[in-house]
């Protein structure tokens, strides 16, 4: 096997064990790659919660960050429904 293949696979195979720790999973939602952010948010909830905050996007960060601050093993779509269902228990 060529040595640049088994650096590809060790790249690939290090990138594979990243991704599966709390901090990859933090890194992959940052990424602009939709396709990498499989726990992606529903379009429904993140509309759903930027309307409830009437469009302050700010508000909508700042519910986000309490929700990934209570549990950082959250994904995107956990932390908007936790962030809604907060939103609906307060009003």
């Amino acid at each position: 096997m060529p040595d640049w293949l088994v650096v590809l696979v060790g790249l690939l195979v290090l990138g594979a064990m990243l991704a599966s720790t709390a901090a990859g999973r933090r890194l992959r939602q940052r990424l602009p790659v939709v396709a990498l952010r499989a726990g992606r948010a529903p379009k429904e909830d993140r509309e759903y919660l930027l309307r409830v905050c009437n469009g302050d996007r700010v508000r909508v960060e700042r519910l986000l960050e309490i929700e990934r601050a209570r549990r950082p093993d959250l994904t995107e779509a956990e932390a908007y429904r936790k962030a809604i269902r907060t939103h609906l228990r307060q009003t």
